[in-house]
């Protein structure tokens, strides 16, 4: 009985969750998260970018980051900057997890980013966060990225040589891949088995190592873990562009391509529709 409602759990939090932002949406925000956006070192910021700041709720690791919130000021100016995040009381539950994520951005391209991670507790008294930018270590692979390569839930959307990615298992998250910030793990999901990786980056080289996998049968769906897996292996590089990632070889042949994922409140500057989970 363990495992089936584990397995259920995913759809249901889904359903759940889609009707509350549905029902969020009709009425206005009546709680908020303040702060303060700094940085600990004098930093410039070009006249015409743009500061995003998003509440997210990552109470389930193995799913997209669900965005509850998003704050906008266009133009950037000087920093420090005002965080307000305005939500509703019903998007929060008290065993959830939530962050603030923020960044500078210039044409789309990122240029300032949270080194590390600021949580938000469910508590009234722990809404206030000040969270720290630091200049975006840019070269040839991430010059054209707006989404930082740590800490974004990478959907995969092809493998090369592959005709197709399976649809995951019954209960079992997409195939995908986080890095993890403040260290060199990685963890994510083949579509059946979930996975612990080490990785090393350095300016565009990037490499993988698989530590550990689960051992689950999934008869049905989640076949993409053995070419996922071994083209993670083969990765000696990296490039990104907009909200796509490239995993390459050593050849700079392309192995793996993902797309940046979120449920929930969209970028204000996109014009793709926002997604809801399914």
């Amino acid at each position: 009985m363990g495992k089936t409602g584990r397995a259920r759990s995913g759809p249901l939090v889904a359903l759940c969750l889609a009707a509350a932002l549905a029902g969020c949406a009709t009425k206005a925000p009546d709680i908020e998260v303040t702060g303060s956006v700094v940085s600990r070192e004098r930093l410039y910021v070009p006249p015409d970018a743009v500061f995003d700041a998003a509440l997210v709720d990552v109470s389930r690791p193995e799913d997209p980051p669900v965005v509850l919130a998003r704050q906008r000021i266009d133009p950037a100016g000087p920093l420090p900057y005002a965080l307000r995040l305005s939500f509703h009381k019903e998007q929060l539950h008290p065993q959830g997890r939530y962050e603030v994520r923020a960044a500078v951005r210039r044409q789309g391209a990122i240029l300032l980013d949270t080194p590390g991670v600021h949580p938000v507790l469910f508590d009234p008294a722990f809404r206030h966060v000040d969270v720290v930018l630091a200049p975006v270590l840019l070269n040839r692979a991430n010059v054209a990225a707006s989404m930082p390569l740590q800490q974004t839930y990478w959907k995969l959307v092809a493998i090369q040589g592959e005709p197709s990615i399976d649809a995951p298992a019954e209960g079992q998250a997409a195939p995908h891949l986080v890095l993890q910030r403040g260290g060199d793990r990685a963890t994510g999901s083949d579509g059946c088995n979930r996975f612990v990786a080490q990785f090393a980056q350095e300016g565009g080289l990037l490499r993988f190592q698989v530590l550990d996998t689960s051992v689950r049968l999934c008869l049905q769906g989640g076949g993409t873990g053995p070419a996922f897996l071994r083209a993670l292996g083969q990765v000696a590089s990296y490039a990104q562009e907009g909200r796509d990632l490239v995993l390459r070889n050593i050849d700079l042949e392309p192995l793996l391509r993902f797309r940046a994922q979120e449920w929930g409140e969209r970028r204000i500057d996109e014009d793709e529709p926002p997604m809801l989970p399914q």
